[in-house]
């Protein structure tokens, strides 16, 4: 009996071994190319997806040759970093990944993609592949970690209707599920190089933890950026169908019509456009110009601090309606040395024919209803659908006469969307 205990412990080890060996080695995938003018992709060796022909002359077979033995050097040297990043990032590899990012867009943003095209055949390579294990712990499998990888990825990529997919009018196929993929995978290179190992959690094993437990929506008001200023109030009364009614104290707005008037290669939008853009916002160009005024384009050259949320009027709205009532609005919040009458008097004006202008909000009582999340627009038009159905049953407050949903957007384009917070709101009276 002992000896074949034994036996079956050795058995044991040496299966554990073999399946750590396998899942700590990389076989490259074929890297999957969207080859201009041509809007289709197509699958190909590393080696031709550097050459210039499908099938080399014979003069060119040896640099061919050298070039795919550079090109496997220097994705196992990325793999090496991409898992020290993931795991424990001993060796800072999470900033290098970032910071080469970085370089590659400023240089060469087509340089860029193939980047993260690159990390991406890693994960794929690696979390497609067969353990005798199924599972393994990500302390023990680089498997396991790319494996965990992925799923963050898979939580992370918006589809087709959300962020700049939707911004863009970017196509269901292909072509647009690589964009949005590369865009997640930014988003969580920055995240993880945020992050720090903890009780010998691996880093990537922590930002998974995270992601499953913060989409749940649990204490969502955490999510406000810190060290921002947002518009003050105080909580009248908490609904236990989830939606708050918040008395709010007067603030000031910089807006701007998202289907203004002002075409975007106008002379005079150009230069008040600041160089901006946020991808996961509806109206990138109108972002730009409130982003621009902020930021010192406007009478005064007065650079002002960033604030939060982004509010926008009407989100979520058919692109096809055009009556005063639907007007899509987009408003930055002024620092708060401008909220008084008299501060926002004082205020640097925008600059004539930007299509901005300074508003006073009174404030006063709203109904607020919280959510995670990409603002997609089906995703905001089921949640003032549901706010409104809410309020027909309250039985202290109703909408106020003329009053428009707003969509608040509280965080940057890098944020993952485990970790955003927005808000449909709309002002209320007292029965």
């Amino acid at each position: 009996m002992a000896s074949n205990a034994m036996a079956a412990f050795v058995v044991a080890i040496v299966v554990l071994l073999v399946a750590l060996k396998s899942s700590s080695a990389f076989v490259v995938a074929p890297v999957t190319r969207c080859v201009p003018p041509s809007t289709s992709c197509v699958t190909v060796s590393r080696a031709a997806a550097n050459s210039d022909t499908v099938t080399p002359s014979a003069e060119s077979v040896a640099s061919l040759s050298s070039s795919k033995e550079d090109d496997a050097k220097n994705i196992s040297e990325l793999a090496v970093l991409l898992d020290d990043a993931i795991t424990y990032n001993t060796k800072n590899s999470s900033s290098t990944l970032v910071t080469n990012l970085m370089k590659l867009r400023q240089s060469d943003p087509i340089a860029a993609e193939t980047y993260l095209d690159d990390i991406l055949s890693i994960i794929a390579s690696g979390s497609n592949r067969r353990t005798f294990i199924p599972r393994l712990s990500t302390r023990l499998s680089r498997k396991a970690r790319l494996r965990s990888m992925s799923r963050v990825l898979d939580v992370s990529t918006p589809s087709a209707d959300e962020g700049e997919a939707a911004n863009n009018n970017e196509a269901d196929d292909d072509v647009g599920a690589a964009r949005r993929r590369r865009r997640a995978l930014a988003v969580l290179l920055r995240t993880i190089d945020k992050e720090s190992s903890s009780g010998g959690t691996t880093i990537i094993r922590q930002i998974e933890t995270m992601a499953v437990r913060d989409a749940k929506q649990d204490e969502l008001g955490s999510r406000v950026p810190e060290n921002l200023e947002t518009p003050k109030y105080v909580v009248i009364a908490r609904r236990k169908a989830g939606y708050e009614i918040r008395n709010y104290e007067p603030y000031s707005l910089c807006t701007v019509e998202m289907k203004s008037s002002v075409k975007a290669n106008d002379e005079k939008r150009a230069r008040t456009d600041a160089k901006v853009s946020m991808p996961q916002l509806s109206g990138a160009s109108s972002f730009g110009a409130l982003a621009g005024y902020l930021f010192g384009k406007n009478s005064q050259e007065t650079a002002m601090k960033m604030t939060t949320p982004v509010l926008t009027t009407n989100a979520g709205m058919d692109d096809g309606a055009t009556s005063a009532d639907n007007t899509k609005e987009m408003s930055f919040v002024l620092p708060s040395s401008y909220w008084t009458e008299a501060g926002i008097a004082s205020a640097p004006q925008p600059l004539d024919g930007s299509g901005l202008r300074l508003q006073r909000d009174e404030g006063g009582p709203r109904a607020t209803l919280m959510f995670g999340g990409f603002a997609n627009k089906a995703e905001v038009k089921e949640r003032k659908a549901q706010l409104l159905s809410l309020l027909e049953g309250d039985e202290d407050y109703v909408i106020s006469d003329g009053a428009k949903i707003i969509l608040s957007q509280y965080n940057d384009p890098f944020t993952p969307p485990w970790k955003r917070l927005n808000e449909v709101s709309v002002k209320v009276t007292s029965k």
